[in-house]
């Protein structure tokens, strides 16, 4: 995978993440779990094999569309926004155990919607981590 088509996908992940947790938690609790827990790891995996190409000196970025002229949506990864993004993915795991255990533990209702609105931020978190300039 290339590191531009790497950049979409640690942005798409969290999103299809976030519809397969929702349809999850359908099935039952163990499952959604299941399904955060391997779209967290893939995020880990995906972020993470950016840093190669980073630490070589490679700064990929691309851009999605153009709103007009010199006005786009573009994602660039640089130094400090790689820092917040692997700590991001990283602790997402970490808090997705934490939160299994919790959740269970008080039986909290809407479990599903929760794992699915961190999902959904942890998103956000990999657009705001990898953005390319103010608009983005």
């Amino acid at each position: 995978m290339t590191p531009e088509t790497a950049i979409v996908v640690a942005i798409g992940i969290p999103l299809v993440g976030a519809l397969a947790i929702a349809l999850a938690g359908r099935i039952g609790a163990n499952v959604r779990e299941a399904v955060t827990a391997i779209t967290s790891l893939s995020l880990i995996a995906v972020v993470w094999g950016l840093l190669p190409t980073l630490m070589d000196g490679g700064r990929p970025s691309v851009e999605i569309s153009q709103v007009m002229p010199g006005l786009s949506i573009a994602f660039t990864v640089e130094p400090l926004g790689m820092l917040f993004a692997a700590l991001a993915s990283g602790l997402w795991l970490v808090n997705s155990i934490y939160s299994v255990g919790y959740m269970r533990g008080n039986n909290e209702k809407n479990q599903t919607r929760f794992f699915t609105c961190f999902s959904l931020a942890l998103s956000a978190t990999m657009g705001v981590a990898f953005a390319g300039n103010l608009f983005t």
